[in-house]
């Protein structure tokens, strides 16, 4: 008999790719868009404030651990964990890096993209072909 409370099986992993991808999104987007901004609006920091990178990946983390369990619990594979704690290692040091430059868009950026593969992972593995 399935909970009712519990969200379908696939939503979490969704939910932490999405959630992932905002980081991602912040990331690229943001200088972007704001590129022209500190001439235009006289802004000092065209990446956002250093709080913005840990509270998003405070948001990724909690939905991604839960998706992650989920899907341990029923395919047993450990892979998705390991890279989902590579890609959110990267991003914390993407965060620590707020405003050194290119450095601190390619740690976000690869390790999103490393957690958003962990979630790939992990769905794959619930849904074997």
């Amino acid at each position: 008999m399935t909970d009712p409370h519990r969200p379908p099986e696939g939503v979490a992993d969704g939910a932490a790719a999405a959630l992932s991808s905002l980081c991602l999104l912040h990331c690229l987007l943001l200088p972007l868009g704001l590129g022209l901004a500190p001439a235009v609006l006289g802004l000092g920091d065209a990446h956002g404030p250093e709080w913005l990178h840990w509270a998003l990946l405070a948001l990724a983390a909690p939905v991604s651990i839960y998706a992650l369990k989920r899907g341990h619990d029923l395919h047993g594979d450990g892979l998705p964990w390991k890279l989902a704690a590579l890609g959110f290692g990267l991003m914390a040091i993407g965060a620590l890096a707020h405003d050194t430059g290119p450095a601190e868009q390619l740690f976000t950026v690869v390790g999103g993209l490393i957690v958003a593969a962990a979630h790939w992972r992990n769905w794959k593995a619930r849904h074997p072909a």
